[in-house]
C-alpha cells in the first residue's frame, strides 16, 4: 500500500520551495509531516484508538501541507461498511497533471483502460463487489465528469465511496453481515457447532476467523454418531476446517442407504464431499435410481432442493439432467408474486417459510442456475431478495412470516445463512457453488 502521503512528493517540491521559510524550518516542516503521517497511519491500523485522535493528527497534517503548497485538496474514502478514511493533498501551481495523476501517485488505484479514459475498479480499501461501485463526488455532488476530467482548485474535496445498483446484492451483504455481527459466535462452541454455519463460512472464506481447529475437534470427539445425517455433519465439519475424516468415510459407507426426507441426498454428498478409499459406487447407482423414481420435484421444496445439489456432481449420467430442469422448471412456475414459494402439502399443511427457500437457493445455485435471473424475478422479488425479508432485526431469520413465532434460531437461520454465503460467493465469481464438495 503506498503511504497515505507522497513522501516522494513533498521532498521534490519541498527543494523547489523558494518561498520565504529558510532551509531549516523546511526541513522541520518535513520532520513533522512525516511524523504525523506515521501517526496517522499508526492509528488507523489500531482498532482501539479513537476518531477524535486521528482527526486531530489529520488537521495538523493539513495545515502543514498549506505552509509546504501551494494549493491543498481533500479525498475521503467510504468503505462499503460506511467507514471514513480523510486524506490530504498537497500541489504547487506549477503542477500539470490530471486529478487522476493526484490520486494515483498517492494512493493503491486499480484501474484498466478503456476508449472512454480510466475505469476505477479499486482504490485504497474500497473494493466493490457485485451490485455495487465506486462513486466519484466533488464538493459533495455526484461527479458528471470521470476523475480524469475532473477541475481542482484550493480547498476542493473529492469524495469516493462504495454505492450499490443492485437492491438484492446490497440486501444479500447486509444479511450476512447482520448474522455474522449478531450471532455467529451462538452456533460455535465446544459443545455445539452448526454444520450449516460452518459450510457458510468456509464458503466465504472466513471460517479461521470465527472457530479453532482445535474447537472443531473438542466438539467432534463428544459425539457418538449412528445416523447418515449425523456422520454427514460430522464430515462436512471436519472437511471445511481440513482435517481428517478417513474414519467417518467408513464409517458412513458402512450405513449408507437410500431413503426418504433426503437422507439419499446426505448419503451421496456425505461420500462425494472428497476423495477417500471408500468404494461406495454400488450405492451411487443405488441412489441415482432412487431420485429418478423419487424425483427432487416429487420431494418438494426441502428434500428436492438438496437432492438437486447432490444431482450436481452427476449431471452427465443418464436422466439427471432432466431432473435437475424439471425441478428448475417447476420452481420457476410455480412461484409467488413475493419471490418466494409455497412447500407441497404433504398432509402437514403448506407454507411460505425461510428454510425451504433457502434449500431451494441452494439446489439451484449448485448447478449454476442464478435464482435471481428473470427466471426466477417475480412482482414483488426473486427467490433470494425474498428470503433475505425473512430476518430480523437480530440477525435470526423468521421460518414463516404469518406465524406468532418472530425467530427460528436452530432451523431456519443456519440454513438460510449458508444459502445466502453460497448465493453471495456464486454472483460475485460467476460459476456454480456447492459448499457440501471439497474436491479439487
Amino acid at each position: 500500500m503506498k503511504k497515505l502521503f507522497s513522501i516522494l512528493t513533498l521532498l521534490v517540491l519541498i527543494i523547489g520551495l523558494t518561498g520565504c521559510e529558510s532551509e531549516s524550518e523546511i526541513a522541520d516542516l518535513e520532520a513533522q509531516v512525516l511524523d504525523l503521517e506515521t501517526q496517522i497511519s499508526s492509528l488507523q491500523e489500531d482498532n482501539n484508538s479513537l476518531e477524535d485522535d486521528i482527526t486531530d493528527l489529520e488537521t495538523q497534517l493539513q495545515d502543514l501541507q498549506e505552509l509546504l503548497f501551494d494549493n491543498v485538496i481533500t479525498f475521503t474514502f467510504t468503505d462499503i461498511f460506511g467507514n471514513n478514511i480523510n486524506s490530504t493533498i498537497g500541489y504547487d501551481d506549477d503542477f500539470e497533471g490530471t486529478l487522476f495523476d493526484l490520486l494515483d501517485d498517492n494512493f493503491e488505484v486499480g484501474f484498466t483502460e478503456s476508449e472512454y479514459g480510466k475505469y476505477i475498479y479499486s482504490l485504497e480499501e474500497l473494493n466493490p463487489i457485485n451490485g455495487s461501485f465506486i462513486a466519484f463526488y466533488k464538493n459533495g455532488a455526484m461527479s458528471m465528469v470521470g476523475v480524469e476530467q475532473a477541475t481542482y482548485t484550493n480547498g476542493d474535496v473529492f469524495g469516493f465511496e462504495i454505492s450499490w445498483y443492485d437492491t438484492t446484492e446490497q440486501a444479500v451483504f447486509n444479511a450476512i453481515n447482520l448474522f455474522l455481527d449478531e450471532q455467529v459466535d451462538n452456533y460455535l462452541s465446544e459443545t455445539y457447532i452448526d454444520y450449516s454455519i460452518v459450510l457458510g463460512l468456509s464458503v466465504l472464506g472466513k471460517l479461521e476467523e470465527y472457530i479453532s481447529d482445535e474447537t472443531i475437534t473438542t466438539y467432534i470427539s463428544g459425539l457418538t454418531p449412528s445416523s447418515i445425517t449425523e456422520y454427514f455433519k460430522i464430515i462436512m465439519i471436519l472437511e471445511a476446517a481440513n482435517l481428517d475424516a478417513t474414519s467417518y468415510y467408513t464409517a458412513l459407507n458402512n450405513i449408507v442407504a437410500v431413503g426418504g426426507y433426503g437422507i439419499t441426498a446426505y448419503g451421496l454428498l456425505g461420500l462425494d464431499a472428497n476423495s477417500h478409499s471408500e468404494d461406495y459406487t454400488s450405492f451411487v447407482s443405488a441412489a441415482l435410481s432412487d431420485l429418478n423414481t423419487n424425483t427432487p420435484e416429487s420431494l418438494g421444496l426441502d428434500s428436492g432442493g438438496i437432492s438437486l445439489v447432490a444431482l450436481s456432481n452427476y449431471t452427465t449420467e443418464t436422466g439427471v439432467a432432466t431432473l435437475i430442469t424439471d425441478y428448475a422448471t417447476w420452481i420457476k412456475d410455480d412461484q409467488l408474486e413475493s419471490g418466494g414459494i409455497m412447500t407441497i402439502d404433504f398432509g402437514w399443511g403448506t407454507s411460505e417459510n425461510a428454510a425451504s427457500i433457502s434449500q431451494v437457493i441452494l439446489g439451484l445455485v449448485a448447478n449454476g442456475i442464478d435464482p435471481t435471473s428473470a427466471d426466477y424475478t417475480k412482482i414483488n422479488g426473486d427467490l433470494v431478495s425474498r428470503l433475505t425479508e425473512f430476518q430480523t432485526e437480530t440477525g435470526i431469520f423468521d421460518w414463516d412470516l404469518t406465524d406468532d413465532v418472530a425467530d427460528d434460531a436452530a432451523f431456519s437461520t443456519p440454513q438460510a445463512f449458508l444459502a445466502l454465503a453460497v448465493y453471495y460467493t456464486y454472483s460475485n465469481t460467476y460459476t456454480a457453488v456447492n459448499p457440501f464438495d471439497f474436491n479439487e
